[in-house]
């Protein structure tokens, strides 16, 4: 499980095979920190260690995976958002995440300032459901509070810390992203489906 408050990573190499890809990320400040097997949050999608060299993590990742998130498109040399799971002792600095992305939406607007960042980001209507004004969501595994909802659109405003620490400063308009849905709005919409019948 994860807060949604990243560090970031490069993209060391992708070395695709028939099963699904092994993707090689630069991370020299968290190699001291896992052992094989560990689960961390690459861009919100969650992967499991399967090696450790010099300052390099590497990890092995599905097809489903490839097919349900934006990591389809990575590119060498490329900036990622990376997270190691929340430790017990540890501050809940954001939002209970997951690391299993729902789905990706596009980037519909940027406006940058001094003071902060506001993008809109357009989810799949399917998804919309989930929307709910000062709601938590997970952008590239960001913990992102909902500044508005209108209709399958959402409005983020990001400040400056969150722009210097993460990938966000990269993205344009049309890019995809990762999204993962606060997973209490999920169990919420489950148990309210189970009372109705």
């Amino acid at each position: 499980m994860f807060t949604g408050i990243v560090s970031n990573g490069i993209i060391a190499d992708i070395i695709p095979n028939e099963q699904g890809w092994e993707l090689i990320i630069e991370a020299s400040k968290f190699v001291s920190k896992v052992n094989i097997g560990d689960s961390v949050a690459i861009d919100g999608a969650c992967l499991s260690v399967t090696k450790i060299e010099g300052p390099n993590l590497f990890f092995y990742v599905s097809t489903e995976s490839i097919d349900k998130t934006i990591i389809k498109y990575y590119k060498k040399g490329a900036k990622i958002n990376i997270e190691l799971p929340m430790q017990p002792t540890g501050y809940l600095g954001g939002h209970y995440v997951l690391g299993h992305v729902d789905t990706t939406a596009v980037v519909a607007k940027i406006i940058p300032g001094e003071k902060a960042w506001f993008f809109t980001i357009q989810v799949p209507e399917y998804f919309s459901k989930y929307l709910v004004y000062k709601g938590s969501v997970a952008i590239n595994g960001v913990s992102l509070t909902i500044n508005d909802v209108i209709e399958n659109d959402i409005e983020l405003c990001i400040i400056p810390v969150t722009i210097e620490k993460t990938n966000m400063s990269l993205l344009k308009i049309k890019d995809l992203v990762n999204i993962e849905f606060d997973i209490l709005a999920k169990y919420t919409e489950k148990l309210l489906n189970k009372r109705a019948l």
